[in-house]
């Protein structure tokens, strides 16, 4: 290794509520732009309703700017903003660190992996390539293995002919139908920054065709016009996923699949029976942790 991957690092030290890590990730994710950042989370003893999260970057990150936007994504969800503080790490081993949080993931069908793993392919997977700076929707997050895992199961179920990564940050799930069906996939998203983000990764890995849309759920023409789908995901947080449910629902084609994750455990009795009362029939759970990833099925009738 040479003396210039000794690098200074910034590191973010966030406490946060178990299940808006997820959003911190994105969020992180998507403001990284060029510059790379790693994302990882710690349980806290004796507290089961918060974690620990580190993130480190290459850059000193403006940490008024990350304030502000994790406050305002928390006020929408209804969560107390958590705060964050900024430490200055000196002479890092920036790839080693970065190597180490990211590591080849195997999920069902799926084997993701970051350049540096690219001669440890196994030759009997599907593989999608993230990197270290793209950290959430890696498949380093249990919500995400839990989607990839349910793509995995449905693919010899199910030949669609439309599907939809709704919220798609790094555009990983989108990425991953595309590659295992021969069909239409719409990859949306709310922020601008995620579905920048999402592109480059569908032409990093090969699957130009897929459709990204910049979308505030189905507040799009083209979203909703492209439907209705076969198969929708959506790795969101509880919230969202129970306020949206008359909307997936109805853009999902009869007899179609929904893979709904970004869950806790806890909170997946209210998601099912939301998304019972409007005729969905719950198929399978996937849980890994505390996290919960559910797969339902549209009556045919």
């Amino acid at each position: 290794m040479s003396q210039n991957d000794k690098i200074i690092i910034w590191k973010v030290i966030i406490i946060s509520p178990v299940n808006f890590v997820p959003e911190i990730e994105k969020l992180i994710t998507i403001t990284s732009g060029d510059y790379s950042s790693s994302i990882t989370a710690f349980e806290i003893k004796d507290n089961l309703e918060k974690v620990l999260v580190e993130i480190y970057f290459d850059y000193k990150p403006d940490i008024d700017i990350l304030n502000t936007k994790i406050s305002k994504i928390a006020s929408s969800f209804g969560i107390k903003s958590p705060q964050l503080k900024l430490e200055k790490l000196e002479d890092i081993d920036w790839v080693a660190a970065s190597q180490k949080i990211l590591k080849p993931i195997q999920a069902g069908m799926f084997y993701l992996y970051g350049q540096h793993d690219i001669t440890s392919i196994p030759t009997d997977k599907i593989s999608i390539q993230m990197e270290a700076a793209q950290a959430f929707g890696t498949g380093s997050h249990e919500t995400t293995k839990g989607c990839l895992l349910a793509i995995s199961d449905l693919h010899t179920k199910l030949d669609p002919k439309n599907t939809l990564d709704l919220g798609c940050g790094s555009g990983v799930l989108a990425i991953a139908m595309a590659k295992v069906w021969n069909c239409n996939v719409v990859a949306s998203d709310i922020d601008p920054i995620a579905t920048d983000t999402a592109k480059e990764n569908i032409i990093l890995n090969g699957t130009n065709d897929i459709l990204v849309v910049t979308s505030d759920g189905f507040n799009n023409s083209t979203v909703c016009k492209t439907g209705p789908y076969d198969l929708i995901v959506a790795n969101i947080l509880s919230g969202p996923l129970i306020l949206l449910a008359p909307s997936i629902v109805n853009q999902l084609e009869k007899g179609g699949f929904l893979i709904l994750s970004g869950l806790l455990r806890e909170q997946q009795d209210v998601v099912i029976e939301t998304y019972i009362s409007h005729g969905m029939v719950i198929e399978k759970k996937y849980p890994i942790h505390e996290w919960q990833t559910l797969v339902f099925k549209k009556s045919s009738h």
